[in-house]
């Protein structure tokens, strides 16, 4: 995504205009107004951001409650608003959240206030290495390695070297019995005009959506190892077909917009 559409909030922002989608109210007008044209021609839209967020927390539970982890670092956060990570996890849980758009960091900030153990940083996804080797972050995090780390709701903006990246670096870095849950977003997306016209919307604002298979994107993610195999969505959070409508599927089909999986180190 362009610097300029990030800093400059006469133009709309994907990430405000993903706040907008879940009922938020940290995005402007621009931003309102692109989502709308998005909606027009997407009502699922909004339905598929709740079911993206509603991920996260089952994400949350997951990593924390039945795996045993203590640490989550959360790149590409977006706003911590509408049950985000850090409102499902333990008490004592370290929430590293980050995203690159520092107007989205600056309202962070804002909603966090001193909420014990979370953090918010300016850092790109696609380069973690600038996240993890902040001297603030590993001050924060001492000695420990074994991390959840999650990418969850932009693989589809990122390129396939931003991906591959990401999966190699954080893969080194981390001690085994690490956890990196993804989101294939995307995955198998069915081919029509309108998601075509949709994607155009994001590429006029610099954020380009990169349409991959599921295989395309195990190939990326190594050397994570799966731990079990890619669920779509639906099944991730307990839903079934029936929770999309006719249009849903005409327009994304029955995978909800991608898969996610838990890969472990």
């Amino acid at each position: 995504m362009s610097k300029e559409s990030i800093i400059d909030d006469s133009k709309p922002n994907a990430g405000r205009m993903y706040d907008y989608y879940l009922g938020g109210n940290h995005n402007f007008e621009v931003d309102r107004q692109a989502a709308e044209q998005v909606i027009k021609l997407m009502p699922f839209a909004p339905k598929g951001a709740r079911l993206q967020r509603w991920a996260l927390q089952d994400i949350a539970v997951e990593l924390t409650e039945k795996r045993g982890y203590d640490v989550i670092v959360d790149f590409a956060s977006g706003l911590p608003t509408n049950d985000h990570i850090h409102q499902l996890v333990p008490e004592g849980t370290t929430v590293i959240y980050s995203d690159y758009d520092p107007v989205v960091v600056e309202y962070a900030y804002d909603i966090l206030g001193d909420t014990p153990n979370v953090y918010f940083f300016e850092a790109d996804a696609a380069n973690p290495e600038a996240l993890l080797s902040r001297p603030d972050v590993q001050k924060i995090l001492g000695e420990k390695k074994k991390i959840g780390f999650v990418l969850w709701g932009v693989s589809a903006f990122l390129t396939d070297e931003a991906i591959a990246r990401i999966a190699r670096y954080t893969y080194e870095w981390a001690a085994p019995g690490s956890c990196l849950v993804f989101n294939a977003q995307g995955a198998d997306l069915p081919q029509n005009e309108t998601l075509d016209r949709t994607f155009q919307i994001y590429e006029r604002l610099g954020a380009k959506f990169h349409k991959r298979s599921l295989a395309q994107f195990r190939d990326l993610l190594q050397p994570w190892s799966v731990d079990q195999d890619f669920v779509s969505l639906l099944e991730w959070h307990g839903f079934d077909e029936s929770e999309l409508d006719t249009e849903d599927l005409r327009m994304i089909g029955p995978l909800a917009g991608g898969y996610g999986a838990y890969l472990v180190k």
